[in-house]
């Protein structure tokens, strides 16, 4: 009868040996950003611009920091959900290459006058 306990009692510590190296697992994935994320980001400060991740933006947010920030897809995916007090104002890839006049009086009247302002750009793409 002692080794049906014993056995029993060394049974039971699998499971949770097993869910804290699942806890352990997923703590350490989740902080570890993508391959390409640094790559991207050299590449956007290299560019005048940085980004960020979303434990970032969660401290921006709790910061009290003033900032604008846009969201760029399309107005049906806004409308759908959206970030915490973001505008929308949809941009597409042919606006990298000129962004017309209507779009940038739209850009400027979110931003208003305040130059040294954050301003953030968010898309669906995850990061």
């Amino acid at each position: 009868m002692q080794i049906t306990t014993f056995s029993f009692k060394r049974l039971l510590i699998y499971p949770v040996i097993l869910i804290i190296l699942l806890v352990l697992g997923f703590t350490v994935t989740a902080e570890k950003q993508p391959a390409w994320f640094q790559q991207a980001q050299d590449e956007a400060e290299q560019d005048g611009y940085k980004l960020i991740t979303a434990h970032e933006m969660k401290a921006l947010y709790e910061s009290g920091e003033n900032f604008t920030i846009i969201d760029v897809r399309p107005e049906y995916e806004f409308r759908e959900g959206h970030i915490l007090h973001a505008n929308s104002l949809e941009f597409d890839l042919g606006d990298k290459l000129e962004l017309k006049s209507d779009k940038q009086a739209a850009l400027i009247g979110l931003l208003g006058s305040d130059k040294k302002q954050t301003i953030i750009f968010y898309c669906r793409s995850v990061a």
